[in-house]
């Protein structure tokens, strides 16, 4: 993943938008990788406070699963309800930075 220039996008809006990157790659996703994807772009505390705020929000759920590495974590998903304003904000402000 690259840095981004600017982007408009808040913290939690750019956690989630990474969450949904990876949903819609049918990847799993938990915060390490989290932390992992978005280096030099949030930092881990930041990352951690946005997933709070975004399960406050409804935005994203979770379950416990198994993770790429084989050991269990909690996976992080969005929520269906808030599934059509995270497409929006992704596909508008980021994956054209990050991604393209």
């Amino acid at each position: 993943m690259r840095t981004e220039a600017k982007n408009p996008l808040s913290n939690e809006f750019k956690v989630a938008a990474e969450i949904y990157h990876c949903q819609i790659n049918h990847e799993v996703v938990w915060y390490g990788k989290l932390v992992e994807r978005l280096a030099g772009v949030v930092s881990k505390n930041t990352i951690s406070n946005a997933i709070e705020t975004l399960f406050d929000w409804g935005i994203i759920k979770a379950e416990f699963g198994e993770t790429e590495t084989g050991r269990a974590g909690r996976l992080l998903m969005i929520s269906n309800e808030a599934r059509p304003l995270i497409k929006e904000l992704y596909e508008k402000y980021w994956k054209p930075v990050v991604y393209q």
